[in-house]
């Protein structure tokens, strides 16, 4: 890209990634993405039941892996990101909640105010537990499993689990979407009730237990891609907050890892973080195209522009939960 052709205010951003088509939907994508991960997550549940003992354990977490991956299209979808449509993006996004266990309206009054204050204190509520003074530990062990596999709730330590957070969105969804909350909640209800009926069909009394396992693998996965993203970086006052512009806020409370094939596959978009936040309806297959407009826009303002790996930022993340740790 040369110098002139480079971004340099946000009104030429939006319409340089909007002219490059990084806005173009593509649905039949998202929809058969979702048919597959079902189908594949269920026969990989197959599998670990019917499979050798040596094969049962990682053929689980497998498949618990492929179905969380449709968090990624719940994400796009409420986002925005797969129909051209809003109400058509409404019904897949309540759709594929469903599936989960989750609270679509829930779910997003949530995440919109993390997009609309990332890491701001107070307000982000994606990111409280990083201002908790008693989430300290002495060890990167420690951490890990204070932070990655425990919820704190009124002083009491609880497992991380998709399911506690189906019950924080219902609880959004009743308090600030009281109108969808019966039928959100049929359709968390159906789509938990389906899990556990397909555990039960494989793997007969150990299935409760075994639901419990799923959605903590669940959580795991996709709570430490997205804290790999922020948690350590800069945070701010509302006080503060209020005094920086939108997109050098989005861009400085933000970062990526390193794009390639795998990383798509992994992080489901969110290894273009900066390029989400900065974009929030933008779909998952338009960010990569995005970057490099993104990127030269960040140099041209003198804006940081992190891409670390996944490793490195995990690591950043449990180092900054140790005692005395770097703030």
């Amino acid at each position: 890209m040369d110098a002139s052709s480079t971004p340099r205010t946000w009104d030429e951003l939006r319409r340089a990634v909007d002219d490059a088509g990084c806005f173009e939907t593509a649905p039949m994508a998202s929809v058969a993405s979702y048919v597959l991960h079902v189908v594949l997550s269920a026969l990989t549940f197959w599998a670990s039941a019917n499979g050798p003992a040596w094969a049962a354990v990682p053929l689980f977490v497998l498949a618990s892996f492929l179905f969380y991956r449709l968090g990624w299209i719940m994400h796009d979808a409420a986002h925005g990101g797969v129909f051209a449509s809003a109400e058509a993006n409404r019904r897949f996004a309540a759709l594929v909640a469903g599936t989960l266990g989750e609270f679509p309206s829930g779910w997003r009054y949530g995440h919109n105010r993390h997009h609309a204050a990332p890491n701001v204190r107070g307000r982000d509520m994606d990111q409280s537990e990083r201002w908790d003074p008693e989430r300290r530990y002495r060890t990167r062990l420690g951490a890990f499993v204070g932070v990655l596999l425990l919820s704190r709730f009124r002083g009491n330590y609880l497992p991380k689990t998709m399911i506690l957070v189906g019950l924080r969105d219902g609880y959004f969804c009743l308090r600030h979407h009281r109108a969808n909350f019966s039928r959100e909640l049929t359709g968390s209800l159906l789509g938990l009730g389906a899990q556990l009926a397909w555990l039960t069909v494989l793997f007969g009394a150990w299935s409760p237990l075994l639901l419990l396992a799923h959605t903590t693998i669940g959580l795991l996965y996709l709570n430490t891609v997205f804290a790999g993203n922020h948690y350590d970086l800069d945070s701010f006052d509302e006080g503060d907050a209020r005094e920086i512009p939108f997109a050098e806020l989005q861009v400085r409370t933000t970062r990526n890892y390193p794009d390639g094939p795998v990383a798509r596959f992994v992080f489901g978009g969110l290894e273009h973080q900066i390029e989400h936040h900065l974009f929030p309806n933008m779909p998952r297959h338009g960010l990569a195209k995005a970057a490099p407009l993104v990127r030269a826009w960040c140099a041209a303002r003198g804006l940081p522009y992190r891409v670390d790996g996944f490793a490195h930022c995990i690591d950043a993340v449990l180092r900054f939960h140790i005692v005395d740790g770097p703030r």
